[in-house]
């Protein structure tokens, strides 16, 4: 995990690299499958959050799709006021975020709904155990699509490689042909 503070001056900084960061930096961060926490320098306090939400405006807004954009932010906020778990559970089985949510994640998430009040702690493992069958069916699936998807573009190879062949022999027969005839 990738560690950036911010500044009194609401610059962003890599220890790292020593060199001051921005918004799109972040962004290009987490689009490469980087994790990253923020901190306050001054107070030590996680901002991480708040440093991926202004993420995510400045890139979604930079697109000049505020229409998505709004839309995007209204249903988060949205469902997040309703049912935090079931939004989890939809948004990894759609395929937001699934690559990236390992084991440890998924109990960290989990817990943090319980100690919120968001999931009751006699429904933890069975939401869990529960996602991740789903999560498991839902690679299978993906898994076996991707085989039928490879089986026919490798069936479409050897059609085509079967046209070049025979074209091929037929402009060999033409060639020989014409070297009889000289």
């Amino acid at each position: 995990m990738k560690l950036l503070k911010r500044y009194a001056n609401r610059r962003l900084y890599d220890p790292e690299t020593s060199s001051t960061i921005t918004l799109e930096d972040v962004a290009k961060m987490i689009i490469g499958g980087e994790e990253i926490k923020v901190q306050d320098n001054l107070s030590g306090e996680d901002i991480t959050p708040k440093i991926l939400g202004q993420t995510f405006l400045k890139v979604s807004l930079g697109q000049r799709n505020e229409d998505f954009s709004n839309f995007m932010l209204t249903s988060l906020i949205r469902e997040t006021g309703r049912d935090i778990s079931g939004l989890f559970e939809r948004l990894v089985l759609g395929g937001i975020g699934a690559n990236y949510l390992t084991r440890e994640r998924l109990e960290k998430i989990v817990n943090s709904m319980v100690e919120l009040g968001e999931l009751k702690e006699v429904d933890f493992s069975l939401y869990r155990e529960d996602l991740l069958r789903k999560m498991a069916s839902r690679a299978s699936e993906k898994k076996e699509q991707i085989q039928k998807d490879l089986e026919k573009f490798s069936q479409s190879i050897l059609e085509e490689d079967k046209a070049t062949l025979g074209d091929l022999s037929e402009k060999l027969k033409e060639v020989a042909e014409k070297l009889k005839e000289n």
